[in-house]
């Protein structure tokens, strides 16, 4: 993967309301649209299964700043469980995070595996990256799609899924995704390129689109 613009202005261009992607319209959406996924990630990271017994695992989460503003990072000791941009949106993030793992032990306290989460942010994308995501298996099976969506390109519900009958059902799934922008859900838009609904903010995922495609070639 290669990022053509310095990492250090992405706050700037993503969380700024002064940067307008104005040219970003549906035409430019389309123009940008893949027809089938790719077989492999679309960088180093993989998913681990989350089995019945992992229900025990302690979580651990912290605080970071990255280049995209402040995160929420957790992981379990399979790997990074939940990354939520808390930009705008602390009380949202906070309350999705307790919902999600309110049945078991968590402590807030800053590991490795988290660092390797914010390094990934910060553009040092070289080592794997593991993440060990709770789900349903539907969930899980569009998650792993969703990793195999290239940097600057987007593609529709329906091809995600594989048929315009489920792409509501897609929609909902790739709604639930705990990762931000490394499981990058912002790059599924409806069929005519058009956005809808996005959990860290409709607007933050135009700007993740149009920041993307300033930075990478069609």
């Amino acid at each position: 993967m290669k990022i053509a613009r310095s990492y250090e202005n992405i706050a700037e261009d993503i969380l700024n309301p002064e940067v307008e992607y104005s040219c970003l319209n549906k035409q430019v959406v389309l123009s940008r649209m893949i027809d089938n996924l790719p077989s492999e990630p679309w960088a180093n990271i993989e998913i681990n299964d989350w089995l019945p017994k992992d229900e025990e695992l302690l979580i651990e989460y912290s605080f970071y700043n990255t280049p995209f503003g402040n995160v929420l990072v957790a992981n379990t000791s399979k790997g990074i469980c939940y990354l939520g941009l808390i930009e705008g949106n602390l009380e949202d993030v906070l309350s999705d995070f307790e919902k999600r793992f309110s049945y078991t032990n968590r402590v807030e306290t800053q590991t490795l595996q988290q660092k390797q989460a914010v390094d990934f942010l910060n553009g040092k994308t070289d080592k794997l990256l593991l993440f060990h995501l709770r789900g349903t298996p539907y969930q899980i099976g569009i998650w792993r799609k969703l990793i195999r969506i290239p940097y600057g390109k987007v593609i529709s519900y329906a091809t995600l899924e594989g048929s315009a009958q489920f792409a509501r059902a897609a929609g909902a799934a790739n709604g639930r995704n705990p990762i931000f922008w490394i499981i990058p859900c912002h790059r599924v838009v409806k069929t005519d390129g058009g956005f809808d609904r996005y959990f860290w903010g409709k607007d933050v995922k135009k700007r993740l689109l149009g920041w993307e495609f300033a930075n990478s070639k069609i």
